[in-house]
């Protein structure tokens, strides 16, 4: 092997070593993403609300977003909501469940995906199934606003609203007073979304690199051995 193969080798696996590296740190973002950005964005509308600031242009538009950290930490407005007799009473429990059990699961299913590719990509030079993992990290993630989806349906059509926390008994006009506009996945979906892409394509484009530098195989020209003479008897009995 010469000196300049022996650069190219060493430049190469110097590559792949970086490569690795750059793919398990992405796939690390997962975690800070899910755990300090806002998973949910809930918009609301107070209907009257500048009858009582006085400002006509006010829309009464208005919303409140969270993140894992906060809702550990009962940290923001929502908390309020969600520490009163009427969220926590089985009706609304029980309504809720399905849907936040299924947005639970879609999440956790896109930690152990980010786990794996950390994994593969720290211990094995395999690139596959980092590709697999991150194709199937973005069809999870496809499904994320389905689950959100059912989770504002029962908000939408009045199954849930105001009175169902303040318990007037005047559900009918609950809706003058605020009423819940949509529920949408919130910055984690959009990174998470970045994040998996970037796996896909880095690695991607790492194969497309390595497949470059391949050497060809040049197949060696057949030599054909020379046909041994063959000596007649009389001949040999001669000699």
């Amino acid at each position: 092997m010469t000196t300049n193969e022996q650069k190219t080798k060493k430049s190469d696996k110097g590559f792949n070593i970086v490569s690795r590296v750059v793919t398990a740190l992405i796939a690390a973002a997962t975690y800070p993403v899910m755990f300090f950005t806002s998973l949910f964005y809930l918009a609301y509308t107070i209907p009257y609300i500048s009858i009582l600031t006085g400002d006509a242009t006010d829309t009464g538009a208005s919303y409140f977003k969270a993140s894992i950290y906060e809702i550990l930490a009962k940290d923001g407005d929502y908390w309020e909501l969600i520490n009163t007799d009427g969220f926590k009473s089985s009706d609304v429990l029980e309504t809720l469940k399905t849907p936040l059990i299924i947005i639970g699961c879609l999440y956790a299913a896109l930690a152990v995906l980010a786990l794996l590719i950390i994994i593969f990509a720290a211990f094995t030079r395999k690139k596959i199934p980092i590709v697999v993992f991150s194709v199937l990290g973005i069809g999870v993630l496809s499904f994320v606003p389905l689950g959100f989806n059912r989770l504002q349906a029962p908000f939408l059509d009045g199954t849930i609203n105001l009175d169902t926390f303040l318990h007037t008994g005047l559900t009918s006009l609950m809706d003058l007073v605020a009423k819940v506009d949509f529920i949408r996945a919130g910055e984690a979906y959009t990174l998470l979304w970045v994040i998996f892409v970037a796996v896909l394509a880095w690695t991607g484009a790492v194969m497309l690199v390595n497949m470059g530098d391949e050497p060809k195989k040049i197949k060696e020209p057949k030599v054909k051995k020379p046909k041994k003479e063959k000596v007649s008897k009389e001949k040999a009995v001669e000699e």
